[in-house]
């Protein structure tokens, strides 16, 4: 398993490496841990005692040595649960502080994966999209190739339907990531761009994973409205 997945589920890096090798390699010794990851014995008993109070692993004491053990993976999401619900109460306390829109044109810019998951994840909450673009949902999939899975069932679960405008040499691959998902999907010759724009509730949003990812989104209604004409547009035109 790659290190990062653990880290972006709350383990920092020593962690995650301590973690992963009390799961593969039950009934050890602290120091036999560290010797294993050829990290300081000290720093490793700190990291072990960490993992102790997150609950994600145990330990027996035979004579005046103790014997880790992992307990069980589920304790993790139990974990994450805990912290999201932390989370969701401060920001419905949030909520109450921000001071409401009053019709403004609403410009947002995100940098970095991060960005991206907090696109998408605003995009989940959308009943039907429309996006156009050559290659950059290719170029998202790399940066987020961890997530997505978990993204395209969400997509499936919530039954968000799509159009979809790709390039010819990506129509296939488009097809087969969203073979489960109720997406159409369109080719138009000569769209090869890496920028892609994708119409959703009353936003829009352009965004590229090119170098360094950023995400776009405008949230007003009339330009939502007008792209989505122009959009009706370039799909009865395309090719199935």
């Amino acid at each position: 398993m790659d290190i990062t997945q653990l880290s972006e589920a709350g383990l920092r890096k020593n962690q995650a490496k301590t973690y992963l090798e009390v799961l593969k390699h039950p009934g050890q010794s602290g120091g036999k841990i560290a010797k294993n990851l050829m990290i300081d014995r000290s720093f490793t008993y700190n990291t072990l005692n960490s993992l102790v109070n997150k609950g994600l692993i145990s330990y027996i004491t035979k004579g005046k040595i103790r014997i880790f053990y992992a307990t069980d993976p589920e304790n993790l999401l139990k974990d994450i649960e805990e912290k999201r619900k932390r989370i969701e109460g401060i920001v419905e306390e949030l909520k109450t502080i921000k001071e409401p829109s009053k019709g403004e044109r609403s410009v947002v810019i995100y940098e970095g994966r991060q960005g991206l998951k907090a696109y998408i994840r605003d995009l989940l909450n959308a009943k039907s999209f429309e996006t156009l673009g050559g290659g950059g949902n290719l170029s998202i999939l790399k940066a987020i190739k961890h997530e997505y899975p978990h993204y395209l069932k969400e997509f499936t679960k919530r039954k968000i339907k799509g159009k979809l405008i790709t390039s010819q040499k990506n129509k296939e691959i488009m097809k087969e990531i969203y073979k489960e998902a109720q997406v159409d999907i369109k080719t138009f010759e000569g769209l090869e761009n890496n920028v892609n724009f994708t119409m959703f509730k009353d936003k829009v949003a352009i965004y590229s994973a090119e170098e360094q990812p950023f995400v776009i989104i405008i949230d007003n209604k009339n330009i939502s409205k007008s792209l989505r004409t122009y959009f009706e547009k370039l799909w009865k035109a395309a090719k199935n």
